[in-house]
């Protein structure tokens, strides 16, 4: 059902979070504006029926019951880049689009991804430990595999906004650069991606066929030494087999499956290691970047009645 142009969309903006200003939702909300939508901010779920389209964060639910409850909704529009919180069967089931702002955070991933990937590499992490304890540790290093970019194979798991951008930034460096995604054309099997990687960097959503992809059996497949990085989704990734396997020469880790984790500190001991606390997409142009997303995605929704980065 198209917008009618004689009135103005009705949207309902459920959630605040931490990073928004008051400053940055009201950019959200004049820009919306200017092209004839009328938007509602709230904390509290949406109670009008006359609502259109819905803006959530990751910290609401977008159940089935509260879509049930808003007969002309037309589109979920998700602020992140997760859609978890939202019941895509049921949306699906009822012509409701649901879509997501990854661009926001895309480059802030990036950039986390690759200095984590660095730093353990490098073996920055593992060098600071050794420093702490009062160890100048010159002597250790050529009984350490530390490489150059130039000589590292890299291996994204995921091809979609983010793993594209990751694969071209890694390229640039001078990487060798291959990935696994079996929704896309062209990608390496998985097997062959992981005995191939010195560095291994998740960037796929959690679904059924991506979940605990990063297990015992997978972790076998890499090589003495490589590197496993995790930015995506926690739930991708068996943190027991993680701790177990004692090949791997470091991880960097922003999700986990349950967050904030109980065995933190057991994590953080390993000594090349680098935990983030779901940090890697932050930074401090984040509510503005939000809130410029959300109006070109609802601009392109208003013009074609679709949403940019559908679910």
């Amino acid at each position: 059902m198209k917008p009618d142009k004689e009135k103005k969309m009705k949207l309902y903006r459920w959630g605040q979070s931490a990073y928004e200003t008051e400053e940055d939702l009201r950019k959200e909300q004049e820009g919306l504006c200017d092209i004839d939508c009328s938007l509602e901010l709230g904390t509290t779920p949406p109670e009008s029926a006359d609502i259109q389209g819905l803006i959530v964060t990751s910290k609401v639910s977008v159940d089935s019951q509260i879509m049930s409850s808003l007969p002309n909704l037309t589109f979920v529009l998700t602020t992140t880049s997760g859609y978890e919180h939202i019941d895509l069967e049921y949306a699906r089931n009822h012509d409701i689009v649901v879509g997501r702002c990854p661009i926001a955070r895309r480059d802030a991933v990036i950039d986390t991804s690759i200095a984590m990937a660095l730093s353990l590499v490098r073996n920055l992490p593992s060098l600071h430990h050794e420093a702490q304890k009062g160890v100048w540790a010159r002597a250790q290093l050529p009984n350490r595999n530390i490489k150059r970019i130039s000589n590292l194979s890299i291996g994204l798991i995921g091809y979609g906004i983010i793993g594209r951008a990751a694969f071209r930034v890694w390229s640039d460096l001078g990487a060798k650069v291959r990935w696994h995604d079996p929704n896309v054309l062209g990608s390496f099997p998985l097997e062959e991606l992981l005995s191939m990687s010195d560095v291994v960097s998740l960037h796929c959503a959690h679904t059924p066929s991506s979940h605990n992809i990063v297990c015992t059996e997978t972790l076998n497949m890499m090589p003495v030494g490589s590197i496993l990085i995790n930015t995506a989704r926690g739930k991708c990734v068996d943190m027991e087999a993680v701790t177990q396997a004692t090949h791997l020469g470091g991880f960097g880790l922003d999700v986990f499956p349950c967050e904030p984790p109980e065995l933190l500190s057991s994590y953080a001991a390993h000594p090349n290691s680098i935990l983030l606390p779901h940090a890697a997409g932050y930074h401090n142009e984040l509510g503005s970047s939000v809130a410029n997303e959300v109006i070109d995605s609802i601009t392109m929704w208003m013009e074609n009645n679709n949403l940019p980065h559908v679910v």
